[in-house]
């Protein structure tokens, strides 16, 4: 065995001062006890025995790598010099001459300390029992305050805060700095910045009485620290920890009458006020229960106010009725005066700069004043004081003495006016309230002044003689007057621009627009120029919706008018008014929901979330007005539901019509099942003969057909009146030309809804496409909206109009915005029926199954073997029929489920998300390969012969264009990490549900930002129903023994199992 520290022995024993430095030591002399950290490093410590305590009164601590066999640091309480530490020396020729390393191998104690936490736990179990005790809070007669550490116990608190502010305290040692920087890691952020606080403004400090004082006048700065602390701050003197109230206290102000020339100021206080600190905020203490107050006054005014009282005179009045009492009433802070104060009149309001242009000779003069109500005027002049207040006599009324508030805004507007006027006589000005411009280059300045103040809202008067010298700049406001017109879907409305005492007719605008001239002629003479003309243009958006029905007077379809209403949204000239039906249609359009609302079934209350019962309010609200829309929701947020909540309240007489891609009409009817019961349905399908005689079916209140039976059907469904006809996936009618788009927009409703994630795909005309079956003529014709959004040069500028026109129209919430009112997880499940093709050879084999398994009533030995055997064979019909029948070539057409797959699978990828699609059946996966290598869309893949599994994992996790990963339920069913997926989709049902929940888990798992989506494949009717029902009703046995199909099979009797093979 090696001799221990023997390479720190030979580093350090060669230097002239190791033999001069240690102490003789005979073996025995040394004791010491070890263990083992968690980073396999040893901790030792070296203790003299009873006979050498004399000689060696320290203990020595160290640290050992036993891989590097290097002492990695020690530490000695006696010795600060680390390196010529004597008792260090002295362990190493002890340990080099008596001891080996063989110490190590004898059974040594573990430690686990990791040091996770912000301190050791000593440490922290300390720090959170320490407070900070304050004297002298309460003491008017001192002038301090004293912050006392000594809970801190051994902690050098004035060293520790100096080494948190980057001092580097005297007598201090290198290590000892390092060793507080981590303790100082353990003081909570405000704790650490109250004594930094303290320290940076202390007045003394006495380090044997452990405290610090601060002069009274910081306290409350520090207080505002001290808050944070809560019941960690005790008032020494009473032993009673500050309780901090999260209000402000109610205070009230008054002043009251104080002879005959002075007034007090003074607080209402009910309770004993027991000390307070003026700040802001300040201060103020009912024994240990402390108040904020906002007064925004200077501190020594609080502490008069507080006090004795502040002492006002008449003049100062003024200033604390208006400036004074504003800012109290912004926190809720209340000034009230005595009923026998008399005050002067004060015009506490702002002005307008009001200018009155003339002409005397060749010289402009420029009268101002700035103008009150009550046709009050005071000269501009005044603005040169540069006072808030000012006392001017008003003409005719010479007795009363008025005060006027002149706001700091006002007195830098026309501060500006002055900058703007070089060359004129600004004594003038101060003298007289006027200015003359006499040469032509100040007359120039003047007309170009007064062209730009004319767009604001100064008030600027021009004598008659002289109105045609200037140009005004209009910024024109439009008023749109609507009433509701005779015809039940048509309102009437009337256009008004106008300018100050000006009006204009939409015609006159055109007319000067159309003329290419630089200004527009009054009737007086005036010249105008318009600053805002798009507020013309958007008018005439608004006017080519409408027709002119007699002068000045035009109307429009009902349903432009959400449109009209977010063009005076988004323009704040626009004003639009209407009557009280109207007044009601733009509050409810607005808030997207009727003022009095239609309560929900009481089935739906708890089944809808909050959005959901939104965007039945929505549909609601729009089907009030006979306006149509589309629910946009992204993929997973229940579009389904919330369409049948709105269909669930139709009239019992009343039927409706809802068309969807042939794979999600089971997927209706399942919803209808589920939540809406008294809905009584029908699914349209089979030949033609059934379905026509499904549509006569009577006491039907909803029809759901497929997108491809319509056109085949359209003449029946012409003769029918529908409440309601209902699109889902409405991008199946994106192709104008296409002849079922034109079928569906023959079919006659009350209502129509359409349901899309994705109403744009390609091109706008798929937009104009679905308008045009909701409200046909509302986005103009094909042509004209291709001209004006697709092919225009402005198109860009235009569609932010097309989006103006639309958004009413259009309710869509993702995911993100909906996220607190989403499971983690949501899943459901996907029905599908079997194609004709799959459901002939699904029948033949169980005829042939019930032949050789079930001969007859008489009960025979159940063979399990060919029983699974059978039922995997009916699994993988359900699947594609290829699976059991390699004869039938692996097209997709003839699988109800593949094509529902390949639906959901491109719908997630285009909303975003990441896809995870798990099937049992390797082969069924090889034929969803070439189905999406058909489409060109990129995968990553991975069963049980894929030799680089983590290579497809890493791929998919990391390369954010990759959206789709196809998996071998049990090749990738556990142990694999794909949290960068939000969507799962389960082919096929695997018999125990835990091993669904482990596949599901590879996204659903720690990592997982995003609420994640769970569907499941099922083919109705069929044996994976089947299973579906046994996993509930055998959820004990799965959860506990049961891994395979077999195992459950043997679990089951005999009419159990015959029931799996019924269609």
């Amino acid at each position: 065995m090696a001799r221990l520290f023997s390479k720190d022995y030979h580093e350090h024993s060669t230097s002239w001062f190791f033999n001069h430095a240690v102490i003789a030591l005979d073996k025995g002399d040394l004791l010491h006890w070890k263990y083992r950290d968690g980073e396999d490093k040893i901790h030792l410590r070296f203790y003299a025995s009873e006979a050498r305590k004399e000689q060696f009164a320290a203990s020595l601590d160290l640290i050992y790598d036993p891989i590097e066999q290097k002492i990695l640091s020690h530490k000695c309480p006696e010795c600060p010099e680390e390196e010529a530490c004597r008792h260090y020396l002295s362990v190493l020729r002890y340990a080099y001459f008596y001891m080996k390393t063989e110490i190590f191998e004898a059974p040594i104690v573990e430690t686990c300390n990791l040091e996770a936490l912000r301190a050791p736990e000593s440490l922290w179990e300390q720090l959170q029992a320490s407070v900070i005790e304050l004297e002298g809070i309460y003491n008017p007669a001192v002038d301090k305050i004293r912050f006392y550490y000594g809970s801190y116990g051994d902690l050098k608190i004035p060293a520790l805060i100096r080494i948190s502010l980057g001092e580097h305290p005297e007598g201090m040692t290198a290590s000892q700095i390092e060793e507080y920087s981590r303790v100082i890691q353990a003081f909570g952020d405000d704790e650490l910045r109250t004594w930094q606080f303290v320290h940076l403004r202390k007045a003394a400090h006495s380090s044997k009485g452990k405290f610090y004082s601060i002069y009274k006048a910081d306290f409350a700065g520090a207080l505002t620290l001290l808050e944070k602390l809560g019941a960690r701050t005790l008032v020494k003197e009473t032993g009673e920890a500050l309780s901090f109230v999260a209000h402000p206290y109610q205070l009230s102000l008054r002043i009251e009458p104080m002879g005959k020339q002075h007034h007090k100021l003074s607080a209402i206080i009910v309770d004993e006020l027991s000390a307070w600190y003026a700040g802001y905020p300040s201060w103020l203490f009912f024994r240990n229960k402390v108040y904020r107050a906002y007064l925004p006054l200077r501190n020594e005014i609080i502490d008069q106010v507080l006090g004795d009282g502040l002492i006002l005179n008449e003049r100062d009045l003024v200033y604390y009725r208006t400036l004074v009492y504003h800012e109290l009433r912004k926190q809720d802070i209340y000034l009230d005066f005595d009923d026998r104060i008399e005050l002067p009149v004060i015009i506490d309001e702002e002005p307008r700069v009001a200018l009155e242009l003339s002409k005397t000779g060749a010289a402009y003069l420029l009268k101002g004043h700035l103008s009150y109500s009550g046709d009050r005027r005071i000269p501009l002049s005044v603005v040169r004081f540069r006072a808030p207040l000012v006392s001017f006599p008003i003409e005719g009324e010479d007795d009363t003495k008025y005060w006027f508030r002149v706001p700091v805004e006002t007195v830098k507007r026309v501060e500006e006016l002055y900058r703007k006027l070089p060359g004129a006589d600004l004594n003038r000005l101060e003298q007289y309230s006027e200015l003359v411009f006499e040469d032509q280059q100040s007359i120039d300045r003047l007309k170009a002044t007064v062209f730009e103040l004319s767009e604001t809202d100064w008030d600027i008067v021009i004598a008659d003689d002289i109105e045609r010298d200037f140009v005004y700049k209009a910024h024109l406001e439009v008023e749109l007057s609507a009433s509701r017109s005779e015809d039940i879907d048509w309102f009437n409305y009337e256009l008004r621009y106008r300018y100050k005492d000006l009006a204009f007719t939409h015609d006159e605008l055109s007319r000067y627009f159309k003329s290419g001239d630089d200004y527009l002629e009054t009737k007086d003479g005036r010249m105008i120029f318009v600053s805002n003309p798009q507020v013309f243009y958007d008018m005439e958006r608004l006017i080519k919706r409408s027709e002119k029905d007699k002068d000045l007077v035009y109307r429009a379809r009902l349903m432009n008018l959400p449109y009209y209403q977010r063009m005076m949204q988004d323009n704040p000239q626009l004003r639009l008014v209407g009557d009280s039906f109207l007044k009601q249609m733009f509050e409810e359009l607005l808030s997207r929901k009727l003022s009095r609302e239609e309560s929900l079934p009481v089935y739906l209350q708890t089944v809808l979330r909050g959005y959901q019962k939104a965007g039945f309010s929505w549909l609601k609200m729009l089907s009030r007005y006979r306006l149509n829309g589309i629910l946009a929701d992204e993929m997973g947020l229940g579009k389904t539901v919330q369409a049948l909540s709105i269909l669930g309240s139709l009239p019992e007489d009343k039927v409706s019509l809802v068309i969807c891609p042939k794979t999600l009409l089971y997927n209706w009817a399942a919803e209808i099942e589920k939540f809406h019961t008294n809905i009584r349905y029908l699914v349209v399908e089979g030949p033609p003969e059934e379905r026509r005689s499904l549509l006569a079916t009577p006491n039907v209140q909803l029809f759901i057909m497929s997108y491809s039976l319509v056109l085949n059907e359209i003449e029946t469904l012409k003769a029918m009146q529908f409440h309601w006809v209902v699109l889902d996936e409405a991008q199946n009618i994106k192709n104008v030309s296409a002849q079922r788009t034109g079928a569906i927009k023959k079919l006659r409703s009350d209502h129509r809804l359409a349901l899309s994630g994705t109403p744009i795909e390609n091109d706008l005309t798929e937009l104009w496409s679905i308008f045009d079956f909701l409200m046909p003529g509302y986005l103009g014709t094909l042509a004209s909206f291709k001209k004006e959004y697709i092919h225009s040069d402005n198109a860009e500028t235009n569609r932010l109009h097309l989006h103006k026109a639309v958004s009413p129209f259009i309710l869509r919430r993702i995911k993100k915005e909906v996220l607190l009112e989403l499971p983690d997880k949501q899943e459901q499940v996907s029905w599908c029926k079997l194609s004709p093709l799959q459901e002939k050879l699904y029948l033949q084999i169980l005829d042939n199954v019930k032949q050789k398994l079930f001969p007859g009533e008489e009960q025979s030995e159940t063979n399990y073997i060919h029983i699974l055997a059978a039922l995997t064979k009916l699994r993988q019909v359900c699947n594609h029929p290829h699976l059991a029948n390699q004869d039938i070539l692996p097209d997709p057409g003839i699988s109800s489920k593949l094509e529902m797959l390949m639906e959901l699978v491109q719908d997630s990828i285009q909303s975003g998300h990441k896809v995870l699609v798990f099937s049992q059946f390797v082969q069924m996966l090889k034929i969803i390969r070439t189905e999406f290598d058909k489409l060109n869309i990129e995968y990553a893949y991975l069963d049980g012969q894929t030799k680089d599994r983590m290579g497809q994992v890493n791929r998919f996790n990391q390369d954010p264009s990759l959206k789709l990963f196809l998996i071998s339920l049990k090749a990738g069913g556990t142990g694999l990490n794909l949290s960068s997926a939000d969507t799962v989709i389960l082919y096929d049902p695997w018999w125990n549900p835990m091993v669904e929940q482990q596949a599901i888990d590879r996204s659903h798992r720690m990592g997982q930002v995003n609420k994640v989506n769970v569907f499941r494949l099922i083919s109705l009717g069929t044996v994976e129903e089947k299973i579906v029902k046994l996993q509930q009703s055998k959820r004990e046995l799965f959860n506990s023994v049961i891994e395979e199909g077999q195992q459950l099979i043997k679990t089951m009797s005999t009419d159990e199992i015959r029931s799996l093979f019924e269609y």
